[in-house]
């Protein structure tokens, strides 16, 4: 049976199109995807994104754990967060996930939601005595207000001055009923020894204010990520007070368009901006060498998996992840074979049809003798080759 996160009988109370993915029941579409999608691009739009694995990593050698089985150097400075990859020692790629320290100690760790079981089995199977693991994914939300208007909306509800909180990093705010939140003039809450228990490490809330806090003890963490490539934040609030917080934002942002927006749109977003989607563009037997992710590796410390990717490096011998775009009115999707005068050379791994830019567009893996930009390449469309060049992401 497919898991439902806090807010499912909103979602259905909305009329939203539900499908089942990743394991959890989680709506698809509201007023339609293009619609939603413009949306965000535009004004602003609210995701439910609860379904994202959301554990803490708490202990003395937490760092030394969690850097040790990083492409990526995971920091030691409170509040910062790093965009990473987990690997085999074989380095196949487990699950692309973000960390972000709350202190030298304790780290807050946010996985895709069909991987979850096996990050937190990966997880287990290499945390040395000390280290404990806590899996929030149940009792905590995570919403993504995602757009150019974002910033405006959330600094409503929060002292906290949003302008000083760059990507990639991490606070707790304060969230109250506006106008108590507007204008931002606060700085950013330190994270560093937050709580006494592993519970309290991603909220520890400061005393309720009567009549006026949105939320149960009105603080909670946020980061500045997102997966739309706009302006935006993650929201990770408990689940009681989650639920207050997801109805605040729909009801003060009405007058900046707010909408909520359902994965499909979040699906077009991210592929406008190249963002890889896991179990899709990597299903657990890519290099991050394969899916274009090199950039993220930093290959001058040990890491597991090291060896073999940098075997990989050498041979140069691996395919590539490309984009495409395509040349005429063909919308390619996730399988359609790629060609080159009829033979096969890869397959599409995410493609639709851009609504930003109303032009098909794809991420492909392609065989490494033909990814240079003048190769002549055609996408298999229900049997009917279409022409598409190679461009590199992001598309928009």
């Amino acid at each position: 049976m497919a898991l439902h996160t806090p807010l499912y009988d909103w979602h259905v109370a909305a009329g939203a199109r539900l499908i089942e993915f990743g394991g959890w029941e989680m709506p698809l579409q509201y007023s339609g995807i293009v619609e939603e999608h413009l949306t965000v691009r535009k004004a602003v739009g609210l995701f439910d994104v609860s379904h994202m694995g959301k554990l803490l990593v708490d202990g003395p050698s937490s760092h030394d754990f969690l850097d040790r089985l990083s492409v990526n150097d995971v920091s030691t400075q409170p509040g910062r967060a790093r965009y990473t990859q987990l690997l085999r020692e074989d380095a196949t790629i487990i699950d692309d996930v973000i960390v972000t320290c709350l202190s030298p100690s304790r780290y807050f760790v946010v996985c895709n939601a069909g991987p979850r079981p096996a990050v937190l089995a990966w997880l287990e199977a290499h945390r040395p005595a000390g280290v404990r693991i806590q899996d929030l994914t149940r009792t905590h939300l995570c919403l993504a207000l995602q757009g150019p208007r974002a910033p405006e909306l959330l600094q409503r509800f929060t002292p906290l001055d949003l302008a000083v909180l760059k990507p990639f990093w991490g606070a707790r705010v304060d969230f109250y009923s506006p106008p108590r939140g507007a204008p931002g003039t606060g700085v950013p809450v330190e994270v560093e020894g937050w709580g006494s228990s592993l519970q309290d490490s991603l909220m520890a809330a400061a005393a309720e204010v009567p009549g006026t806090a949105v939320s149960d003890g009105p603080g909670f963490f946020i980061t500045r990520t997102g997966y739309t490539g706009e302006q935006g934040f993650e929201l990770f609030p408990p689940e009681g007070p989650g639920r207050r917080v997801w109805a605040a934002l729909l009801a003060e942002g009405a007058d900046l368009g707010i909408r909520p927006i359902g994965l499909g749109a979040r699906d077009t977003l991210r592929l406008e901006k190249g963002y890889l989607l896991s179990g899709q563009d990597f299903d657990g037997r890519q290099t991050p060498l394969e899916v274009n992710s090199a950039w993220v590796v930093k290959w001058g410390r040990p890491f597991l998996g090291h060896e073999a990717l940098e075997a990989q490096r050498g041979r140069d011998d691996y395919p590539r992840l490309v984009g495409l775009r395509m040349a005429d009115k063909g919308i390619p999707r996730h399988g359609c074979r790629v060609l080159t005068e009829g033979a096969v050379v890869g397959t599409v791994t995410s493609g639709t049809m851009s609504p930003s830019l109303r032009v098909g567009i794809a991420l492909a893996s392609v065989d490494r003798a033909h990814t240079s930009p003048d190769a002549r390449l055609d996408v298999d469309i229900r049997g009917t080759p279409h022409p598409a060049r190679i461009v590199r992401p992001p598309f928009l």
